[in-house]
């Protein structure tokens, strides 16, 4: 069986196990990590959700970065990656009416799918936008050509579609949240708990506040550790997940580092980036 045949039966059978569906943290992915096809490739990742506390796929760093900004902006509900355009018999029409050649794999026509389509709360109420993602260089006319099939689509849903390139996703912000991404969740470092935190968050604030950003936050943070006596790098830990749960806040404009100093505001202060930045 030729490879379009064998992707070509794979993507039916994603559709029979809903594949695509779904909403929050019952969405499935179009295209996930155990899929044959995804592992040939051998780019994948896999994240823990903020907003849908599911398992994201994300099939280059861009698209990595560009859920970690997603998950910051406090309008964003929902974020559903690898999701397909489906039926593809529309995408097909659209391509004919085009007259460019639909996605395919060796002449096999195959399912077409998109990066993020991403729910919105507005004042309006929900309202759901899609972005793919790509770096500047990899925009070829070929490229151009799928995505052009993909706006169509999606303006006859009446569903904004962009291009997101590196050029517009903020670098800082971006490594910020990368930065303290996995502390969110204090399971990820068994010697946490939400009781180590509530004892010794208001001691750990005050010192790095007081401190007013004149040491490097390592430093400062192996200083509160012998002082609480708890383990090495608990304290880091328990910074990044405060700034992670926006229950400590911090100039996200400024690049955060182990070895830079850091200065914070009060505790219940949040910073929330606006979606018109999403592009």
């Amino acid at each position: 069986m030729s490879k379009g045949k064998k992707i070509q039966k794979l993507q039916q059978n994603q559709i029979r196990d809903g594949r695509g569906q779904g909403t929050g943290k019952d969405y499935k992915p179009f295209i996930q990590a155990h899929d044959n096809k995804v592992a040939s490739e051998g780019w994948i990742s896999r994240h823990l959700g903020w907003k849908t506390q599911r398992i994201h796929n994300t099939l280059s760093s861009h698209e990595r970065r560009f859920l970690y900004y997603l998950e910051w902006i406090d309008e964003v509900v929902d974020i559903r990656e690898q999701f397909p355009l489906l039926p593809q018999s529309r995408t097909e029409e659209i391509a004919k009416q085009l007259g460019i050649k639909h996605a395919n794999v060796e002449g096999v026509p195959v399912v077409m799918t998109t990066d993020f389509m991403i729910t919105i709360q507005t004042s309006k109420g929900l309202v759901d936008i899609v972005r793919t993602v790509k770096p500047a260089s990899k925009l070829s006319k070929r490229t151009l050509e799928l995505f052009e099939i993909e706006r169509r689509y999606f303006l006859e849903q009446g569903i904004d579609w962009g291009i997101i390139t590196e050029k517009r996703m903020p670098d800082i912000l971006i490594s910020n949240i990368e930065w303290f991404y996995e502390a969110r969740y204090l399971s990820t470092r068994p010697t946490v708990d939400e009781e180590l935190v509530s004892l010794i968050k208001h001691d750990l604030f005050n010192i790095i506040f007081r401190d007013e950003g004149s040491t490097p936050i390592s430093k400062l943070c192996i200083r509160c550790d012998k002082i609480f006596g708890i383990e090495s790098g608990t304290s880091m830990f328990i910074l990044k997940h405060m700034l992670a749960t926006k229950k400590w806040s911090t100039d996200m404009n400024l690049k955060l580092r182990n070895s830079n100093p850091l200065k914070i505001t009060n505790l219940e202060e949040t910073q929330s980036v606006s979606i018109d930045n999403v592009g």
